[in-house]
């Protein structure tokens, strides 16, 4: 319970510094992340009393697994490596918006790192105890969809529905990533920033980009589930007795 109310505290916490900074797409990234990141730590120290940096390697901000970090970086290349055909598809004329390699780094720092620590080095990872993956998963999987109803009053309806579904499917393949990854966020970190921020790094030039934002969504959604290939690991619970 008392991690329950951290968690909860941690994400308004997080929705609130990115909306008083106007980061919606991550243009403050460095400052939403880092100060998530060190409320994360105090709190963790709070909760657990465990040394300042037990609770670092415990919120996943460790070196990860080579093969997990690796797997991440292929499916993210092969999602990034898909947009080109899916715009062919769609009719639409790739662009990058202007300032695209300091608004991808603020992605990853926001919605990759900020995030990851939230829902799977900090959420996940206390569900995760005395609980099976599948188990573990699913209930994380129900805040993580909740941090996404938002985007119903944003986006245009069925995108914003697809964008949710893909909340909820994408929730499994993270956790069962952060395990492969030896306890750590920075893979599923990597997969998470270019799911969200792939499609936002371009600039919505007509009516078709929202045919190639639904194949984006479908792609994202899907493709991060290759991770289950991963060969299997011994479960985090029973790592961290070791």
């Amino acid at each position: 319970m008392r991690a329950a109310i951290a968690f909860v505290l941690l994400y308004f916490a997080f929705d609130r510094l990115a909306t008083a900074v106007g980061s919606t797409r991550g243009e403050a990234g460095w400052l939403v992340g880092g100060v998530i990141v060190v409320l994360a730590l105090v709190i963790e120290r709070l909760l657990t009393r465990a040394p300042l940096r037990s609770c670092f390697f415990a919120l996943g901000l460790g070196a990860p697994r080579r093969s997990a970090l690796l797997a991440a970086v292929v499916l993210s290349v092969a999602l990034l490596a898909s947009l080109p055909l899916l715009a062919a598809l769609s009719g639409v004329e790739l662009a990058l918006r202007g300032g695209a390699a300091w608004l991808a780094l603020g992605m990853f720092l926001q919605g990759g790192a900020a995030e990851e620590v939230l829902f799977r080095g900090f959420m996940y990872r206390h569900l995760r105890q005395g609980r099976t993956f599948w188990r573990a998963a699913t209930l994380s999987a129900l805040p993580f969809s909740a941090a996404h109803v938002p985007l119903l009053w944003t986006l245009e309806t069925p995108v914003a529905l697809l964008a949710l579904a893909m909340a909820i499917a994408l929730s499994f393949p993270l956790a069962w990533l952060f395990d492969r990854a030896n306890g750590s966020i920075w893979p599923g970190a990597i997969v998470h920033g270019v799911v969200q921020g792939g499609i936002k790094l371009l600039v919505d030039t007509d009516a078709a980009f929202q045919t190639l934002a639904i194949g984006w969504i479908a792609v994202g959604a899907a493709a991060p589930w290759l991770l289950f290939l991963l060969r299997e690991q011994r479960p985090l619970s029973e790592r961290a007795a070791a």
